[in-house]
């Protein structure tokens, strides 16, 4: 339930969803937050007129059930028992994932989808993640058989790998920190299939985020997953290449955005608007993309999406001729990308969706110890839950545990639990694969 009201009738345990004006204009580090002391209800009045308050995020006298359809079947109401409280079923969150990702992938027989809880309309993140891996490992076996039928006829796969995008739609739905976990947990090791999901899932994530139309997200999951198919007719001597490509290597890898579309071109499932995606996903705002240079409001909104959850994801994986980088170093590069490369509106509309802290990141507490982001808070979005796995003195935790910043508050001196700052890949000799962080 949304309202908009004056300035002057804001109140703590509020969530303020949108200012009448651009929050870069304001002092305000996130969109849409909770008002939550004295300071910021002063801020808001001092900059804006009028806000748009959502009740079904807000706190106390001002919370107001939100009533919620899912079109999908298996999650209208009735056909599940709802959970009630988000605690954890797994007390140790990295035993836990440390099995996940050496389960071996297959599906098991009547499965049913994760429960909505009734206090946030997710799915529970650990009984997510054990639901949709299946999922992640049937689309990275799908892109996997693409690539070994390169010289036969592979529409059959592509069919079936776009078929699975709508199960890992429903997947984002239900809780997209998970999908974008499995997307990190069940990797392959080789770049191309984990990119592809990586790019699905994340640019799934943003379009629901934005209040794209369900079909809309699941169309640009299916693009996200296969805009770069025509990669496959590279040499890999040019697409691992460690030194700088020359001017023919380079024509001959923008070539592929063309093979993507002879590919693509007549399968199932790939309208002329994906098809359209596909072909301008490279181009850039100042013009300085590929294939055909295109510039500015030429690119569309979808076209200019793809390109930019393409760039934060090839940045967030090891490549062979470049180290990966931590999120938040992607998010920061491509805030410096903001007016040129792409819209800056864009770019800060996927900084808001991953949040300061996205999935993956390492922190450090102000209690001195160090931890995993491992889930978002939707409302209280400065404090989501971590797991834990240095001790204040920097010594491994031996049973790393999960931190909610909101369900367990005050460190051991009393001091309420936050966050102080955000740690690049590798702080205090953490190998980032040992806690899954990609």
């Amino acid at each position: 339930m949304k309202d908009i009201i004056s300035t002057q009738k804001i109140e703590k345990g509020m969530f303020v969803l949108e200012l009448d004006r651009p929050w870069l204009e304001t002092p305000f580090l996130l969109q849409g937050f909770l008002v939550e002391d004295d300071a910021q209800v002063a801020d808001l009045k001092k900059y804006c007129a009028t806000v748009t308050i959502d009740r079904s995020r807000s706190v106390g006298a001002h919370f107001v059930a939100e009533k919620k359809t899912d079109i999908r079947p298996h999650l209208q109401a009735g056909t599940q028992k709802p959970v009630t409280s988000m605690q954890s079923v797994h007390e140790d969150f990295g035993a836990f994932l440390k099995s996940l990702r050496e389960q071996p992938p297959g599906r098991r027989p009547d499965r049913k989808p994760p429960a909505i809880s009734t206090v946030d309309h997710q799915s529970l993140l650990e009984e997510e993640l054990v639901y949709s891996a299946p999922i992640v490992d049937d689309v990275k076996q799908k892109l996997q058989s693409i690539r070994e039928s390169l010289d036969g006829n592979i529409s059959g796969d592509i069919r079936e790998v776009v078929g699975l995008v709508s199960e890992m739609a429903e997947a984002v739905e239900r809780n997209p920190d998970a999908m974008i976990w499995l997307a990190r947990l069940r990797s392959t090791d080789e770049y191309s299939y984990d990119h592809a999901v990586d790019v699905s899932v994340h640019i799934m994530v943003l379009a629901r985020f934005l209040g794209m139309p369900a079909k809309t997200v699941e169309m640009l999951g299916q693009v996200g997953l296969m805009q770069d198919i025509g990669k496959i007719n590279l040499p890999d001597s040019v697409l691992n290449k460690q030194e700088e490509l020359t001017a023919k290597e380079l024509a001959l890898m923008q070539s592929h955005v063309a093979s993507s579309l002879e590919i693509l071109a007549g399968q199932h499932g790939f309208s002329f608007e994906a098809l359209a995606i596909v072909g301008s996903h490279h181009e850039r705002f100042d013009g300085s993309g590929y294939p055909r240079r295109i510039r500015g409001e030429r690119i569309s909104l979808h076209a200019e999406l793809a390109g930019l959850i393409d760039c934060y994801c090839a940045m967030t994986r090891k490549r062979s001729y470049r180290a990966a980088v931590s999120n938040q170093q992607a998010l920061e590069s491509l805030i410096g990308m903001r007016g040129t490369k792409f819209r800056a509106p864009i770019v800060d509309q996927l900084v808001q969706c991953l949040g300061l802290y996205p999935i993956g990141s390492l922190v450090e507490l102000n209690s001195g110890e160090v931890g995993v982001v491992i889930q978002q808070n939707n409302v209280r979005r400065l404090k989501p839950r971590i797991l834990v796995i240095l001790n204040p003195d920097k010594s491994v935790e031996r049973r790393p545990r999960t931190l909610d910043l909101i369900m367990d508050p005050a460190t051991p001196t009393g001091e309420l639990y936050r966050i102080v700052r955000s740690l690049p890949m590798n702080a205090y000799g953490i190998n980032p694969a040992d806690f899954y962080l990609g």
